[in-house]
């Protein structure tokens, strides 16, 4: 038959590439392997990558030419502000728009899904396991931009919960992603003698705030920062500036398989990393957030034929039940158009050349780690 086609605007190039050419090749590697299982309903299923170059103006410029041509679904990534300016295009009528970004909060009943771990369970993830540890005395750096604006709101909501009444967010600072330097805020957060340390922004500029860690001698304060960085290529080209303790709040798919408990779940990370690992790659973030996208829009396609409308499509995705991915076991609905929870979120840490899982579902330390930092 002919080609059945799906449509990804990604960031190939520019700040969030290495998201962003890494979701490239997961597609890629999940088109081929669709397709030596027969492919859509005996069409071959072909993807279509367009890159965004990490900016808005050419994303919106790719997707106002698709959509035009009146497709029915298109894969947009790879951080909030790309994301977001395509999907101020969605109509009711369409297309249906996966966004590749956790730091999207798509309204319900929009045509907009978005994908990954929220960046809520992250922050309350993240704070159940340094409570936990007794650090209670944070500080923050976020960036200006969509991706650090995002990950303050979520720090802030989650801070106001009773649960979390313990910490103090001793101080906030903000910088612009293209900054060159942060000492200026970095040394301000030196002053205020933190326990533990919140790093919100996603990709290059992570490294200039590791930069000036490493220049002001903070490399000792335990470090959370957002699983957007939690990719092999970017944490071993900053090895000689990187925190001594890096923690991430992550989903299964950076688990070693015989750690994951469900066995569903285990077996879609096991054929994930099988595909990673072919193209050269090291399972995570980077290649699963367009991996489970595109193989719920696969089955979408397969249970609805090709000739699936927008609106068919997005009433297919609000009824998720207990379907496996990568990244755990998703439940959607009319007003859950991510379909994960806090239960799919484990925190771990990088070990040089991997990540060590130290905490259970939601951010609970295991008895092992307790002591292993802090």
């Amino acid at each position: 038959g002919t080609p059945y086609v799906i449509h990804a605007i990604v960031s190939q190039t520019g700040g969030a590439s290495f998201l962003g050419s890494r979701e490239a090749k997961a597609l890629q590697g999940l088109a081929a392997l669709t397709n030596t299982q027969g492919g859509i309903d005996g069409h071959p299923l072909q993807i279509d990558i367009q890159d965004n170059q990490s900016t808005p103006q050419t994303a919106v410029s790719y997707a106002t030419s698709l959509i035009s041509s009146n497709v029915p679904l298109l894969m947009n990534g790879s951080i909030v502000a790309v994301d977001a300016s395509v999907d101020a295009l969605a109509t009711p009528n369409g297309p249906f728009i996966y966004d590749l970004s956790p730091g999207t909060h798509p309204k319900a009943g929009s045509m907009i899904f978005s994908a990954g771990i929220s960046t809520a369970f992250d922050a309350q993830s993240y704070l159940t396991f340094l409570k936990a540890k007794g650090l209670t005395n944070i500080a923050a750096i976020t960036s200006t931009d969509g991706s650090g604006v995002d990950g303050f709101n979520q720090l802030k909501t989650t801070l106001a919960k009773p649960e979390f009444s313990s910490f103090k967010l001793l101080t906030h600072q903000t910088f612009d992603p293209t900054a060159v330097s942060v000492s200026s805020q970095m040394s301000v957060i030196k002053a205020a003698k933190p326990q533990a340390l919140i790093v919100w922004t996603t990709g290059t500029p992570v490294g200039t705030v590791f930069q000036a860690m490493a220049s002001l001698g903070m490399s000792d304060l335990p470090t959370v920062t957002t699983d957007g960085n939690a990719a092999y290529s970017e944490l071993t080209h900053f090895a000689s500036i990187l925190p001594k303790t890096l923690y991430f709040p992550t989903a299964a798919l950076y688990l070693p398989p015989a750690n994951i408990t469900n066995a569903a779940v285990k077996a879609k990370v096991q054929a994930f990393d099988t595909v990673v690992q072919a193209a050269g790659g090291h399972p995570g973030d980077a290649w699963g957030l367009s991996w489970d996208p595109a193989q719920l829009i696969i089955g979408a396609i397969q249970k609805l034929g090709i000739k699936a409308t927008a609106p068919q499509i997005l009433n297919y995705m609000e009824n998720l039940h207990n379907v496996a991915g990568v990244y755990g076991i998703y439940n959607t609905s009319v007003s859950d158009h991510r379909g994960l929870s806090t239960q799919d979120v484990y925190m771990t840490v990088w070990n040089g050349s991997s990540f060590t899982q130290v905490s259970g579902p939601g951010g609970t330390p295991l008895a092992s780690s307790s002591n292993a930092a802090g």
